[in-house]
């Protein structure tokens, strides 16, 4: 909240939301209402029960007064010149969206640091944006967090979070990245990115984890595939199609990595569905690109299931995941 209140650029309103936790924070958020010079732009959202991250996020928008959206995670940090920076690079480009760069600092591990920095890109060519990130798929933010977004282009879509614990960032992330044309992305370091135990995107760090919080991750990325049909004939088809796959697969290693820790078990049949291409092999045969990967990546759940296991096994040791 100090962080977000001691911003330079001089308009802007805060949305809180209260998803009903019990660990007094929303009482902190009063008394900064309350004491702090910019209390009267602070508003909360007040949910009767909790609702989770994808659907608080989708009260934000509804309710969001302004012509941009910024989100910040109630655990991080942003520059005093944050929103600066990325409204100043929406006007002189004209942008649907800006992305600056940030750092993740892990509190687990001697608040080691690493720098997620971007060079300076400006895409205005159709398709163009959402080719990039599908082809980025390790490297490029999945995080909504750090990103300035013209609400207008939410509203217009209609899109918003899904309803899901884990994730709901990339699907959000992936279905906007089809939707805007003019992006901007700045080497500006505006954002501090904290890993903290125990919070929900690093439940993977305990010692038992549950097999329903696995397959969360599973559906998320189901729920993208479903949209392939929709975007086939896109020239980004290819590289969104092999990105989904890829994240399958780094589940399905995971899975395998973890095996004894996860209640109750997952099968190899469903590490195995958890690989289902979102195409039929026709589509694949018309790609302009990619198109013999995306075959293999295609072949690859039709194998009988020892031979499935057999090749992600292999292909996990030579991605150094397994």
């Amino acid at each position: 909240m100090e962080s977000a209140l001691c911003q330079t650029f001089a308009n802007i309103e805060y949305l809180v939301v209260d998803d009903c936790g019990n660990d007094g924070t929303i009482e902190v958020v009063e008394r900064f209402r309350r004491e702090h010079q910019r209390g009267k732009n602070i508003h909360i959202i007040h949910n009767d029960q909790n609702l989770g991250v994808g659907k608080s996020r989708n009260l934000i928008i509804e309710h969001a007064q302004g012509e941009f959206l910024y989100f910040l995670d109630s655990d991080d940090i942003i520059e005093p010149e944050t929103i600066t920076i990325l409204m100043r690079a929406v006007q002189q480009y004209q942008a649907d969206a800006v992305y600056a760069s940030y750092e993740k600092i892990n509190t687990m591990h001697n608040n080691a640091t690493v720098l997620y920095q971007n060079s300076f890109q400006y895409f205005n060519a159709p398709d163009e944006f959402p080719k990039f990130v599908f082809s980025q798929y390790r490297s490029f933010q999945v995080s909504v967090c750090n990103c300035l977004l013209r609400i207008e282009i939410l509203r217009r879509s209609g899109l918003r979070f899904i309803d899901t614990m884990y994730w709901e960032d990339v699907a959000f992330t992936y279905d906007l990245a089809t939707k805007l044309q003019k992006v901007v992305l700045l080497p500006d370091v505006t954002y501090h990115y904290l890993c903290r135990p125990y919070s929900l995107s690093h439940y993977h760090d305990r010692e038992f984890l549950q097999r329903n919080e696995i397959l969360q991750n599973v559906t998320t990325i189901d729920y993208l595939k479903s949209q392939c049909c929709k975007l086939r004939s896109k020239t980004y088809a290819p590289n969104l199609c092999r990105a989904l796959q890829m994240f399958s697969f780094y589940i399905v290693c995971y899975v395998l990595k973890s095996q004894k820790r996860i209640t109750p078990a997952i099968t190899y049949r469903e590490m195995r569905q958890m690989m289902h291409y979102p195409l039929r092999l026709n589509d694949i045969m018309r790609f302009g690109q990619m198109r013999m990967l995306n075959v293999a990546l295609w072949l690859i759940p039709h194998l009988p299931v020892p031979f499935f296991i057999l090749t992600i096994r292999l292909l996990g040791k030579i991605k150094n995941v397994l």
